[in-house]
């Protein structure tokens, strides 16, 4: 069954941004969002889902969700965290998120520093949103970018140049666009009226990787996105992924992965 979009119960698209504090006893099931979605996680342990990766659930930690990844928790024991989600339309500067990287990152594990500034900051955009009060909008904009900025700066990367981040982050944008199929770096490239030298600068001082590596890594953690939670047979995926040749597919997934599409499928059963 393909997974499904969680069934809110507010139409975050009309809102824009909505914080709570979540207390999970039962699992969450896998699903996916159009929003973008933070899990600070304040006391408690259990285990996060997401897309073919898991993670141990422990205080302090940020999980970073953009759209269409999918997650979930199991397991979960005394789980206290805020949750906080989120539409790009929000910010004023449009062009604000494309500056961040921390939507790259699954997690971010903070200090006891970085503990105190982003609870005083999370407890603040609370009770903003809770309030009733005059330019309300503005406050909560203002916070959410702070507290994005405040998140960016635990990253354990160097400063990158704002042109960078600019550049993947479209880039990104692009690939989840086209359904992360498999593509020459100069289709994108192309696309995103820039050269191709400029992009494998780009990626090269974010992720460490040339245009080419970044581009397989994303259309193979799709596919296993896709073997692991949609019904369509490997042959459908492979020809979702862009691939023409169901064969090549297959070869190239076990060139990156190291065992076939279906032995891939069949070691999740």
């Amino acid at each position: 069954m393909t997974i499904p979009e969680y069934n809110l119960s507010y139409n975050l698209s009309e809102e824009q941004f909505r914080i709570q504090k979540i207390n999970f006893y039962a699992p969450v099931p896998r699903h996916k969002h159009s929003c973008y979605e933070l899990f600070y996680i304040i006391d408690g342990d259990g285990t996060f889902f997401m897309d073919c990766q898991n993670y141990h659930i422990q205080k302090q930690t940020l999980f970073l969700v953009s759209p269409g990844r999918i997650h979930g928790w199991e397991h979960t024991h005394n789980l206290h965290a805020y949750l906080l989600k989120f539409e790009p339309s929000i910010f004023e500067e449009k062009t604000f998120l494309n500056q961040m990287n921390l939507f790259n990152f699954d997690l971010v594990t903070v200090d006891a520093l970085e503990n105190t500034i982003i609870n005083t900051t999370l407890s603040a955009l609370e009770e903003e949103y809770t309030s009733t009060k005059s330019l309300k909008e503005c406050s909560i904009s203002s916070l959410l970018q702070i507290l994005l900025i405040y998140i960016q700066r635990t990253l354990p990367i160097e400063e990158v140049s704002s042109s960078a981040s600019t550049l993947v982050s479209q880039l990104n944008d692009l690939m989840h666009a086209n359904d992360y199929k498999i593509a020459k770096p100069s289709c994108y490239a192309r696309r995103l009226k820039t050269s191709i030298s400029l992009l494998n600068q780009a990626l090269k001082e974010i992720t460490g990787k040339h245009a080419g590596e970044y581009i397989r890594i994303k259309t193979i953690q799709e596919a296993q996105r896709l073997l692991k939670y949609d019904a369509m047979t490997c042959n459908e995926i492979a020809y979702h992924l862009g691939f023409l040749d169901s064969a090549y597919f297959s070869r190239f997934f076990k060139r990156e992965v190291g065992i076939s599409p279906k032995a891939f499928r069949d070691s999740l059963s």
